[in-house]
């Protein structure tokens, strides 16, 4: 029988197959943690995956990380599973949870070899995630059976039921129709609303907060800056082999954020301190420290 990680690591493996097999450049995370674990690159389209078995083990600090990168990276991101709420997922069916858009193994293949999610759309049936409990807090408050509201609403007494239990996610139509018969909203985390969180760094720099290593922070300019903290050895060493092979596409720079002033490379990743980060005029001091650690 095999292990969680066994089965992790296979579906990782099939996504990246399908990335390479579909042209793109890709590195993958191995053997530490992070919000994703593919990130592919094509003739200037950007991808972001995160493989899991079950849709449902997405959190929404994962949604929001994801996000953020998506963001920065100027990246589709994509959750990749084969289940939601116990039920396999459905070729070209999409929907949305924590902000990401969720898809198949199946219809992943239909996105990259359409150009883009934006393009493949009139491929797909997209779903959203519904607030169930709300959804049945609603209707009692409001003293309606589930009969009652599937007739003010149009939306199936069976339907009702699946979305008050968490056994399935909605289609835009059948939410709005819910929320309207209600007055209420029913969306779960649509929305992340873009609140980056981009915190001022120094008096000229201003700093992403990922806050999931290992682009812990990050910082867009004619370059892009990822940075991660200062971690033990055995992690700079898995996060530097990542770094290598993901700048032999994208080209970037990144730096280990230091508590205090130390050698200037740990494993080839050039240090800052954060004293030294946040006291930055401007992102020439950083082409400049760059520099001197090559």
């Amino acid at each position: 029988m095999q292990s969680a990680s066994s089965k992790s690591k296979k579906r990782v493996k099939l996504c990246n197959d399908a990335v390479n097999a579909a042209g793109f450049s890709s590195v993958s995370v191995e053997n530490f943690h992070a919000p994703f674990d593919i990130i592919a690159g094509r003739n200037g389209r950007s991808l972001i995956l995160k493989a899991v078995r079950n849709i449902d083990s997405i959190t929404p600090e994962d949604g929001k990380a994801l996000s953020k990168l998506s963001y920065f990276f100027d990246a589709e991101a994509y959750v990749v599973g084969e289940s939601y709420k116990g039920t396999k997922l459905e070729e070209s069916k999409v929907f949305t949870r924590h902000g990401i858009s969720c898809i198949s193994d199946s219809t992943l293949e239909i996105m990259l070899y359409n150009g883009s999610f934006r393009l493949a759309r009139k491929f797909f049936r997209e779903n959203v995630e519904i607030n169930g409990g709300e959804l049945k807090r609603l209707r009692k408050l409001s003293g309606m059976s589930r009969k009652q509201l599937s007739e003010i609403s149009e939306v199936s007494v069976d339907s009702i039921y699946r979305y008050e239990n968490g056994y399935t996610s909605a289609s835009p139509l059948n939410l709005e129709k819910l929320e309207k018969a209600l007055s209420a909203k029913l969306s779960v985390n649509q929305s992340l609303e873009h609140n980056y969180n981009i915190k001022a760094a120094g008096h000229g720099i201003a700093l992403l907060d990922i806050n999931k290593e290992p682009f812990k922070k990050a910082l867009k300019d004619k370059t892009r800056f990822e940075f991660a903290e200062l971690a033990d050895f055995r992690t700079l060493k898995k996060w530097s082999d990542f770094y290598k092979a993901f700048n032999a596409i994208f080209d970037d720079i990144q730096f280990i954020i230091t508590k205090k002033e130390m050698h200037k490379k740990l494993f080839g990743i050039p240090t800052i301190s954060k004293r030294k980060l946040y006291s930055l005029e401007d992102t020439e001091e950083l082409y400049e420290l760059a520099e001197e650690s090559t």
